[in-house]
């Protein structure tokens, strides 16, 4: 299974207040700090932001799932996930059976982007919870 999800082109309202708040800090921050300000601030949000504007391709298949971003491409064994906590905009996949604060780091979060049942249902089917005893 593949697609794609591309955040900016799938919620249009956002993207403008978005794009009219970084119009009015950019020109902020070149009025107070001149050019090295702004040039440090587009670097710092852009860095930050980058996932938001940059389409997401994801590729499921049996044992593994490949994630390609614009600066990384990551590949994950389905293996490695014991539990998963869907949301409005995706799924959040841990290595862990139940919550702790280490799966902020280590799991891996999957955006359904027009594919919401798709993904759930394979997610369903391969992240197996484990007893805890």
């Amino acid at each position: 299974m593949k697609w794609s999800s591309h955040p900016c082109a799938e919620n249009k309202k956002r993207t403008t207040f978005l794009l009219v708040f970084l119009g009015v800090l950019f020109v902020g921050l070149f009025i107070w700090f001149k050019l090295w300000g702004l040039l440090i601030g587009i670097v710092l949000v852009g860095s930050a932001l980058y996932p938001y504007f940059i389409p997401t391709r994801y590729e499921f298949s049996e044992e593994y799932m490949v994630i390609k971003g614009f600066f990384l491409q990551q590949k994950k064994w389905w293996g490695e996930f014991r539990s998963f906590y869907p949301d409005r905009n995706g799924v959040f996949l841990s290595p862990f059976p139940e919550p702790t604060r280490l799966e902020n780091y280590r799991g891996i979060y999957i955006r359904f982007g027009n594919k919401r049942d798709e993904v759930m249902e394979y997610v369903k089917k391969k992240v197996k919870p484990m007893e805890v005893i």
